[in-house]
């Protein structure tokens, strides 16, 4: 019973996040931040869609879903981390709209809400896998938090990819050498799994 809530949540949760019909979104942005593209770009390879389920067409959500932040770092990273995450609290108040600049390897396509509607109308996950196959689901990024100067980043990137399949996590990055990679850090973090 549980896992058939944690499907009706998951799927609930991708069409409700993808905003409204039509793909407008109340207070519809364009997000145009080239560092957090840069961000998504450096995020994406290391995502379920991509290792685990050999994705050779992504899919991402068009509209930023921002979950709750449960970053909590330790009291010696807080002040390296804390800045980040403030901001991303802030840029995830509201949801913005993807543009198409993130370089991955991988073709990929932002659906907006009335796509991922349309897909999953007649017959769920099976009729989302006949419209975008080989797609290992669909990626949802939040906004970027950074910090003043743009070298520390914190992001949310969750996945859906059918019934008892999807997770999100939290990813706290550096920039260093001109290049994004995780950020070792002390504290608490959390993840969901289905």
């Amino acid at each position: 019973m549980i896992r058939f809530g944690l499907w009706v949540f998951t799927i609930a949760c991708v069409l409700a996040q993808v905003g409204a019909a039509g793909g407008v979104v109340p207070g519809d942005r364009s997000y145009a931040d080239p560092d957090a593209y840069a961000v998504y770009s450096a995020v994406i390879p290391s995502e379920w869609a991509v290792t685990a389920a050999h994705a050779k067409n992504l899919v991402i959500a068009r509209e930023t879903t921002g979950y709750k932040i449960c970053l909590k770092p330790d009291n010696n990273t807080a002040e390296i981390i804390g800045p980040a995450i403030e901001n991303y609290e802030a840029q995830n108040r509201e949801s913005w709209m993807l543009e198409p600049k993130i370089e991955t390897h991988i073709p990929f396509k932002l659906l907006n809400s009335s796509e991922v509607k349309e897909a999953f109308e007649n017959s769920g996950w099976e009729g989302f896998y006949r419209n975008y196959p080989d797609s290992g689901g669909i990626i949802e990024l939040s906004a970027v938090g950074f910090n003043s100067d743009k070298t520390i980043a914190v992001i949310y990137v969750g996945h859906s990819c059918g019934m008892l399949c999807g997770g999100g996590s939290f990813h706290v990055l550096e920039k260093k050498n001109g290049n994004w990679t995780p950020l070792k850090w002390n504290g608490l973090s959390c993840s969901w799994v289905s």
